[in-house]
């Protein structure tokens, strides 16, 4: 799994060599600005969790619906 943002992505990876890895895609926008592939998103960076003191990371896992049941 490789963790990342939009300026990484277009400047720094060669998303080509990274296909088949996993991205988990920090962007703190109403919607993801990416235009790659991302299998989670880290959407904000000052949830707040029960128990937890402090802000804390939210994100969530993006996958395909299967089309059983």
């Amino acid at each position: 799994m490789i963790y990342s943002n939009m300026l990484w992505e277009a400047f720094e990876f060669d998303l080509a060599e990274l296909a088949d890895l996993e991205i988990w895609y920090a962007d703190y926008e109403e919607i993801p600005q990416t235009p790659y592939h991302f299998t989670f998103w880290q959407y904000a960076n000052d949830g707040i969790v029960d128990g937890i003191s402090g802000s804390v990371d939210l994100d969530i896992q993006i996958y395909e619906k299967s089309g059983h049941g």
